[in-house]
């Protein structure tokens, strides 16, 4: 015969504790954008200025004029960007954002601002 246990959270009810609502309320639906509304929200918080904190996307938590990008990079140069950071008492985002910027002067001194430029268009057949 198996044993009967009572569990102590049978009572318990997470919709009242999340929402705040008492167990006869139910919580209020959430109202659902129009496309519109949705289109007008994201080019307003696309245009932030450098000053101010993103709020959404890659650039979520990050300080002003900050965004977030991934690369994929070789064991070996993570290992010795750590090192960097550890040897100088800095974090790795410091160290690496340090390393990337002495690479991009050296690159602006030997080819000139034009090759640190994004082009828009380019000609395939020039």
């Amino acid at each position: 015969m198996a044993k009967k246990f009572k569990n102590s959270l049978d009572g318990f009810d997470m919709s009242a504790t999340v929402f705040g609502a008492t167990k006869s309320e139910t919580p209020k639906k959430k109202v659902e954008k129009t496309k519109k509304e949705k289109s007008v929200q994201s080019s307003k918080t696309q245009k932030t200025k450098t000053s101010e904190r993103a709020t959404i996307g890659a650039a979520r938590g990050c300080k002003p004029g900050y965004t977030r990008h991934t690369y994929v990079l070789p064991q070996q140069m993570i290992d010795q960007v750590k090192a960097v950071a550890q040897f100088f008492c800095c974090s790795e985002v410091s160290a690496a954002e340090q390393l990337l910027q002495k690479g991009l002067d050296d690159i602006r001194k030997q080819h000139g601002k034009k090759a640190l430029t994004l082009q828009k268009t380019q000609n395939l057949f020039a």
